[in-house]
C-alpha cells in the first residue's frame, strides 16, 4: 500500500506578497536608520505584504470587468437543479 499523495496548499497570493515584500524590504532596509525610528521586523513587513495582497485580490473582484465576467459565467453555467432528467432515467430503466 502506497502513501497517499500529499498536495501542498498553495496560497494564491504568495507571489504577489513576495513581490511586495522584496520591493518594500529594499526601500526599508537600504535606507539609513535614524536614531529615533527603528526599522520594522522582517516578519511584520511580510505579514503586511500578505494583508496587502489579500486586499488587492478582494478589490480586484469588485471591478466592473470582473463582475461582468462573473455574471456572464453564471448565466452560461448549467444549473443542475433546473435540468429535467426524468426522460433519461425512464429510458435507462427500460433497458
Amino acid at each position: 500500500m502506497t502513501a497517499p499523495e500529499h498536495k501542498e496548499h498553495k496560497d494564491p497570493n504568495l507571489e504577489l506578497a513576495r513581490a511586495l515584500f522584496i520591493g518594500m524590504a529594499q526601500r526599508i532596509y537600504s535606507a539609513p536608520a535614524s536614531a529615533e525610528q527603528k526599522k520594522p521586523e522582517p516578519k511584520a513587513v511580510a505579514a503586511l505584504c500578505f494583508r496587502l495582497a489579500e486586499a488587492f485580490e478582494a478589490a480586484s473582484r469588485d471591478t466592473p470587468k470582473v463582475k461582468a465576467a462573473l455574471e456572464a459565467a453564471s448565466k452560461a453555467a448549467v444549473k443542475l437543479d433546473e435540468v429535467d432528467l426524468s426522460q433519461v432515467i425512464r429510458s435507462s430503466e427500460r433497458t
